[in-house]
């Protein structure tokens, strides 16, 4: 991690002793959600509030967060506020370097998976079938989720590689899957939570509303990796993959008018959703420079300082990226303290939180051992209280300050 800023923590926690530890008790249905038990029965809507007394989450601050004097910042209105030459993303909006990506799609059906599942209460196993239909597409969600890479993690040795299979589908290789789980997380970690939730739902069994949840944060941890992976093949194997990295942030849509994971980044900080759109059109406007006549060469036969202008803004993008997936979580944990406070039900929250915070954690690591295990502690937890909750938020703050 290349960046360090001041930071202004944006929890207050004057008196934690004041909650009561009551994990065991507080919320037995979240308690059967952190075994993956899909059985339970339905959550009761209301039970007794935690005394919360000194519990205070309150909204992001941002404000002493600075971009680095090397970042990529097309909403500039002065070109001479950053460094990169002059290029077709400073003006704006997105020019694309082929036609409609396929990535587009994919959030369409994201968006009509949201519509049948999280955004009503207590969606019907024919909802879920009508959303499992929009996942398992031609080419869609499930194709790209059964062999996404988390390209923070080392790659697979190619002396593991299977030589019938294409090399950015090695995932697809259960050997793999099972030797390098980290690596090939969409199919070792994300696509059985999916699964799982899914075949419930259909299937009627447990609570409606845990399974859309879990199927929520799945989906946008998917999309926070998909963002960073195509970014960097955009450089290393197609041009073409730039227009994927802006369409799964945007939906194809506008900076104003994203959907998927932009729109729910935008919710919880603006300022962050702007810092990721700057990093995508950093590595957009990357590709552009690099462009020799009709042809964008790949980037093992490109400059020293071209290569090193690419990992400026791919690194541009990452680190917004963190931040962006880190506020999405924070909103959902602020939403669960609220619950657990109120007494009402929050265990599809913890569902949420527990399916797209694990993407969070090897960041995480490498950045802040102490934190990333309060952190660790928590996720593992099937019912924490709110000031558990509470803790967690003072981590993830501390790990991922700014955008």
């Amino acid at each position: 991690m290349k960046r360090r800023h001041l930071f202004t923590f944006a929890l207050v926690l004057p008196a934690l002793a004041g909650c009561p530890d009551n994990s065991s008790t507080s919320d037995t249905d979240a308690a059967t959600e952190g075994t993956g038990d899909n059985t339970a029965g339905t959550e009761p809507t209301t039970g007794t509030p935690e005394n919360c007394d000194g519990i205070t989450v309150s909204p992001v601050d941002e404000s002493a967060c600075m971009p680095e004097a090397s970042d990529y910042m097309p909403r500039s209105n002065n070109s001479a506020d950053d460094s990169w030459p002059a290029c077709v993303s400073d003006m704006g909006p997105y020019t694309l370097v082929a036609g409609t990506p396929g990535a587009q799609a994919r959030i369409v059906a994201y968006e009509n998976i949201a519509d049948l599942l999280w955004r009503k209460s207590s969606p019907t196993p024919e909802d879920f079938t009508a959303a499992r239909d929009e996942y398992v597409i031609a080419e869609g969600l499930e194709s790209r989720v059964s062999r996404r890479e988390d390209l923070h993690v080392d790659p697979i040795p190619m002396s593991d590689w299977d030589p019938q299979v294409d090399s950015d589908k090695q995932c697809t290789v259960a050997s793999n899957v099972t030797k390098y789980p980290e690596r090939c997380v969409g199919p070792a970690s994300i696509q059985p939570i999916l699964d799982e939730a899914f075949a419930a739902g259909q299937a009627g069994e447990g609570d409606p509303d845990i399974h859309a949840a879990r199927i929520h944060g799945a989906l946008d941890w998917f999309l926070y990796l998909s963002i960073y992976k195509e970014a960097n093949t955009c450089a290393t194997e197609t041009a073409e993959d730039c227009d994927a990295t802006w369409a799964y942030y945007t939906g194809g849509q506008s900076i104003d008018a994203g959907i998927g994971l932009s729109a729910e980044v935008k919710a919880q900080s603006p300022g962050t959703h702007e810092r990721i759109h700057d990093g995508i059109m950093a590595v957009r406007c990357w590709r552009e420079l690099t462009k020799d006549v009709d042809t964008y060469p790949l980037l093992d036969a490109l400059t020293p300082e071209q290569v090193d202008l690419f990992e400026q803004g791919w690194e541009q993008l990452d680190q917004a990226l963190h931040r962006g997936l880190a506020v999405v979580v924070r909103g959902n944990m602020k939403a669960y303290i609220d619950a657990a406070c109120a007494g009402e039900a929050r265990a599809a929250i913890w569902a949420d939180i527990i399916a797209s915070a694990p993407g969070l954690q090897g960041e995480a690591a490498r950045r802040d051992s102490a934190n990333a295990k309060v952190l660790s502690d928590l996720w593992a937890m099937d019912a924490p209280t709110a000031a558990d909750v509470a803790a967690g938020v003072v981590a993830l703050d501390a790990i991922f300050p700014c955008p």
